[in-house]
């Protein structure tokens, strides 16, 4: 498996259970392949957390999607935009019944661990309104080095959103219900397991992050071009 590029994009959504398991399909069998196929996509993963409400207060579960850029850039290039603006049938039929939906794409900040692998656990912290101090400078890879060093975890990512090639309107985006929560940033932490996750977590509480406003999902798929 080849390193992680430069950009990422990272998208969230809420699917009651009448629609899991077609949302699901989409995913595995269409939607994801998709994405990948645009050149200057690497991989996409997705990731799942059960939730006691979600769209109309019915019970939800709550995915995590992460695609792998080779560089930002590529959020705002053609081939990936005419996909947006061409969604395909299934994706028409998907996007009306996602709830809780957040989007943000940008440049890695940081990394620690090993840069080309996966953990089958995700947490993830997303930054309001801009990355904290403690992720700023010269001083955030070792801090994220020392998350990265807890045992079994397989490594973190410090991403910056990019608002103007998050913000670019198209066909998709119309489909869906609601305004698309923005964010400024995110810290990734991937882990093989649930204890070394609250491990990993509690170290990154020690630099200075909000702890409590973690979400950690389960992975369930993933697709490398390579």
């Amino acid at each position: 498996m080849q390193a992680k590029g430069a950009g990422l994009l990272a998208i969230w959504s809420t699917v009651t259970r009448e629609f899991e398991t077609d949302y699901l399909h989409w995913l595995t069998r269409e939607h994801i392949f998709e994405r990948v196929g645009v050149p200057g996509f690497r991989s996409g993963r997705a990731y799942r957390r059960a939730i006691v409400s979600g769209v109309n207060g019915a019970d939800a579960a709550e995915f995590a999607i992460v695609y792998e850029l080779d560089h930002a850039d590529v959020m705002s290039s053609e081939a990936y935009r005419a996909r947006l603006d061409e969604p395909t049938p299934w994706t028409q039929r998907i996007m009306p019944k996602l709830g809780g939906f957040r989007r943000g794409g940008g440049s890695v900040v940081a990394r620690a661990g090993n840069t080309a692998a996966f953990g089958a656990r995700l947490g993830v912290l997303r930054f309001a309104e801009a990355l904290p101090a403690c992720c700023e400078g010269e001083t955030a890879q070792p801090r994220l080095d020392a998350i990265a060093a807890v045992d079994r975890v397989t490594g973190v990512t410090l991403m910056r959103v990019a608002s103007d090639a998050t913000g670019i309107v198209t066909r998709e985006k119309s489909m869906r219900n609601g305004e698309e929560g923005a964010f400024a940033g995110a810290m990734l932490i991937e882990s093989l397991d649930q204890t070394s996750m609250h491990a990993a977590i509690e170290v990154a509480a020690q630099i200075g992050v909000a702890a409590e406003d973690f979400g950690v999902y389960e992975l369930v798929f993933a697709f490398d071009r390579h």
